[in-house]
């Protein structure tokens, strides 16, 4: 039996050749799509490092990187790599890097008038496609694709131009204000976060706000001018401008004997009284369940107020019951009231 047949299979050697291919060739096939697949990019987009070998002041973790002007990504993490290089991380969203590849360059750039700084992403020529993982070296030759724009360079570039036409303490100043400019990034960022969610939720118009703030104004000159009328009032009390010794001397008195007295004697009452405050509780609860419908009693209380208020009318002498009696037939109270003798019919 050749070594390529099996027992009971009637296969020749062109049909196993045959096999082996297609068998060969689907491993193969399989092995590209897992290739492609974990290269592509993540679920969370395309991570891509660059190494370079100056970095902008203000670059950060959370950092804008843009292209064209639109957000495409943020910097991911930011570390130090060999030979004193970083290691800039970044998360892009792959479906809006048009046109960019490994050949592309970058730019510190400030985002906004606070100098906070930012990556701009330039298109580069003649470059492979980005993969999930890519590290794109921008040391040696590539160093000069980074160009770095942020405040600090700038203030870098003027102390060392202003070096023979200024003061040596101006270019000490300005160079250590760029030097220190990275200390003040995060007070900007965060303010730049506290005016951004002040104008994402503001509701109000401004006119109006300051309309409505308008009667506060106006309440607050009217407190103030009647606390300087109190305080006025206070300094003109005639036993202040004529007998200012009596008047010390009532108020040294409540201070030091009245006032702690009382303090003594309340606490010794309620050392004594403390034990009675325990039945407050279930009077309470009990006082609650005589009136189980509050809404209910109070409507019946007042309807009852109402009916006594219409039948006691008010008169010259003051309210009077407002009641007919009807003495037919009952001559043994009517004679009495009456004054003569009941007749038929009754009456009232």
């Amino acid at each position: 039996m050749p070594k390529y047949g099996m027992p009971g299979v009637d296969a020749d050697r062109g049909k196993s050749r045959v096999v082996g291919g297609s068998v060969l060739l689907l491993i193969v096939v399989v092995v590209l799509a897992a290739v492609v697949y974990r290269n592509t990019g993540s679920p969370d987009g395309l991570r891509i490092a660059l190494r370079t070998e100056q970095i902008g002041d203000g670059i950060s973790e959370g950092s804008d990187v843009r292209l064209d002007g639109v957000r495409v990504g943020k910097v991911a993490r930011v570390a130090p790599d060999a030979l004193g290089t970083q290691r800039i991380t970044l998360q892009l969203d792959d479906s809006r890097l048009h046109g960019i590849d490994d050949s592309l360059k970058i730019d510190y750039s400030p985002a906004n008038l606070f100098g906070i700084s930012e990556i701009e992403l330039r298109r580069g020529t003649g470059g492979s496609p980005l993969h999930n993982g890519a590290l794109v070296e921008f040391t040696g030759k590539r160093a000069a694709d980074v160009y770095d724009a942020t405040l600090g360079s700038v203030l870098r570039s003027l102390s060392q131009v202003g070096a023979n036409v200024l003061t040596p303490q101006m270019v000490t100043a300005l160079s250590q204000l760029s030097s220190d400019f990275r200390a003040f990034t995060p007070l900007m960022q965060a303010l730049i976060t506290v005016a951004r969610s002040i104008a994402d939720n503001q509701t109000m118009k401004p006119s109006e706000l300051a309309g409505n703030l308008g009667p506060a104004f106006s309440g607050a000159s009217k407190f103030a001018a009647s606390g300087v009328e109190v305080i006025n009032r206070l300094n003109h009390i005639n036993i202040v401008q004529t007998d200012k010794q009596h008047f010390d001397y009532a108020v040294q008195t409540m201070n030091e004997v009245i006032l702690p007295q009382v303090s003594k004697t309340l606490g010794v009452t309620g050392g004594y009284l403390s034990g009675t405050t325990d039945m407050l509780a279930p009077t309470l609860v009990m006082l609650a369940q005589l009136v189980p419908r509050p809404q209910q009693s109070a409507a019946e209380l007042r309807a009852l107020l109402g009916n006594l208020r219409r039948a006691m009318p008010d008169t010259p002498d003051g309210p009077v019951l407002d009641l007919d009696v009807d003495l037919r037939g009952v001559p043994g109270i009517a004679v009495p009231l009456l004054g003569s003798p009941a007749t038929p019919g009754g009456a009232r």
